[in-house]
């Protein structure tokens, strides 16, 4: 900032403290619209985060509801199948084996633009209490995504089910129990994860994302039903594990 000489010689203390005074508040006046223009930079630069933090949330909450928590019934009824068939069977053979297992659906949890945000500190622009809001919701994505992968894994496992063939055996079946008490625990987990999720999502007054498709979930289709009839009703271009 370029600060002039008085044009005129000061012809007592009154003007120096006027030509002072002059002086002062032109400088206050230009500090106060530097960071009045900083302020709303920062405001729509917090204005963008945030939209673009709720946008990728609306999708996740959306996969949430409408595969997790839609399918719920169909994959504690699965799991109520495996558990009966095992016990009627015990260590003997399997009456009758089941034709299909299926899986519970998976969805990737889209979560860089949360972390993006965090990087490069634009979530510090946000108030303290949407800060603690959002990061509590994406801890309940983050955790819904670690315990979906090793869902996954276990319902492998329980595939080995189909169409088996012979006695199970006491280390097949001590096997599959464990299996299936995992498969349990994650169903659980997972619908409590998705369902504080769901909640913290409406506080923040975010709707989910409205399901684009109408699709066949695999853990809802018959235990006997045939593999072959599974994957064509199915349709799934990557095919099934």
């Amino acid at each position: 900032m370029e600060v002039h000489r008085p044009k005129h010689p000061f012809h007592g203390f009154r003007d120096f403290l006027k030509e002072v005074g002059i002086i002062v508040l032109g400088v206050l006046i230009a500090l106060a619209a530097e960071q009045t223009v900083e302020k709303l930079h920062e405001r729509a630069i917090a204005s963008d985060a945030r939209e673009t933090i709720r946008a990728e949330a609306r999708l996740d909450l959306g996969f949430m509801r409408d595969d997790r928590v839609l399918e719920q019934t169909c994959i504690d009824h699965r799991l109520d199948q495996i558990g009966a068939l095992l016990t009627r069977a015990h260590d003997g053979a399997l009456d009758p084996p089941p034709s299909w297992i299926g899986r519970p659906t998976t969805d990737p949890m889209f979560m860089e633009r949360w972390r993006s945000a965090l990087a490069s500190g634009r979530t510090s622009l946000l108030s303290a209490a949407e800060q603690e809001h959002y990061g509590l919701l994406y801890g309940l994505f983050e955790r819904y995504d670690q315990h979906e992968a090793h869902e996954q894994q276990i319902w492998a496992d329980l595939r080995a089910l189909e169409n088996w063939q012979g006695p199970l055996g006491a280390p097949a079946r001590l096997a599959f129990a464990q299996s299936l008490k995992e498969a349990r625990y994650e169903a659980w987990d997972m619908r409590f994860t998705a369902t504080l999720a769901l909640r913290a999502g409406a506080d923040l007054g975010i709707e989910p994302a409205p399901s684009t498709e109408t699709k066949t979930v695999p853990v809802c289709l018959p235990i006997d039903l045939s593999r072959a009839d599974a994957l064509r009703q199915l349709n799934a271009p990557l095919g099934e594990p």
